[in-house]
């Protein structure tokens, strides 16, 4: 199926929420960059209260910041750290990654997060981002998947025309803390896999959003 990196639409409930799909951040980062900033303004000219951001089922590429046309603050990404043999202590790497914000930045009464646990790497990172953003609620069955390594270091080529990619680095967060890996983003709604869950027809993920949002 052919779809678009980013895909929008305004939900016409009880009130209009706005909807962002995230399918992708390894496609046309140029064209996902329009999309998104047109689906703020259409947003903004529709009188569009609340959005969804859906990054479920993005398996990673390049992250593109949006997080940075909703909050005016920078957002801290970490420090990049690599084991150093000789000392035996991971050292950091250039100086701390750090997401900023963009000029002209766009305020929403409710943003919710949609996550699971097939949101990888990059997807990762952009969905760190968001989390930051002051007053995001996140919705999922499942936190992301918790693979954020840097492998830049870490990619071989085996015999085969086979490879390998291993993480060799860290980011670490101010607290001390190791930005994602092994935990990923978690849900602050952290929705029970029932066996009606599993077999309805319905997106149940999408729909307790909705809710959150009618309920706000």
């Amino acid at each position: 199926e052919w779809v678009l990196p980013i895909e929008y639409d305004v939900l016409e409930e009880e009130e209009l929420i706005g909807y962002v799909r995230v399918n992708s951040n390894s496609d046309d980062l140029n064209l996902s960059y329009r999309i998104y900033e047109n689906a703020l303004e259409d947003f903004k000219d529709a009188e569009v209260d609340s959005i969804i951001i859906d990054m479920r089922l993005n398996f990673g590429g390049t992250p593109l910041g949006l997080a940075n046309y909703l909050t005016k603050n920078d957002i801290p990404m970490g420090q990049l750290m690599y084991y150093n043999e000789n000392t035996g202590d991971f050292e950091p790497e250039g100086d701390p990654r750090v997401y900023e914000a963009m000029t002209k930045t766009y305020k929403f009464k409710t943003i919710v997060l949609l996550v699971d646990q097939f949101c990888f790497s990059a997807c990762e990172l952009e969905s760190y981002a968001l989390s930051q953003v002051p007053g995001v609620i996140i919705i999922g069955e499942w936190p992301t998947a918790g693979v954020e390594g840097e492998t830049a270091r870490g990619q071989f080529e085996l015999p085969e025309g086979m490879s390998f990619g291993i993480p060799t680095g860290r980011f670490v967060l101010e607290d001390g803390s190791i930005l994602l890996e092994g935990v990923g983003v978690e849900p602050n709604i952290d929705l029970e896999v029932t066996y009606e869950s599993v077999l309805s027809e319905d997106d149940v993920v999408l729909l307790r959003a909705i809710e959150e949002i009618l309920n706000q």
